[in-house]
């Protein structure tokens, strides 16, 4: 099962693991608190990873979509 994980550069959040599997994000914040979104699009995920600011990304395209 490929499952893929990022260190994020932002000040909320601070890793990201993607299934490509499952198509399952979790994202765990800087609280260390770990949500996991479900049918998430790959391209999602590689957005978050390579965003300039994960943070912004994630409200704009994750949190309440998936």
């Amino acid at each position: 099962m490929p499952k893929y994980t990022a260190e994020l550069t932002s000040t909320a959040l601070s890793r990201g693991t993607y299934d490509t599997e499952t198509n399952e994000l979790e994202v765990t914040f800087a609280t260390g608190r770990t949500y996991t979104f479900e049918n998430v699009p790959e391209a999602i995920w590689d957005g978050l990873r390579d965003a300039s600011s994960p943070g912004t990304y994630f409200t704009q395209q994750i949190k309440g979509r998936y």
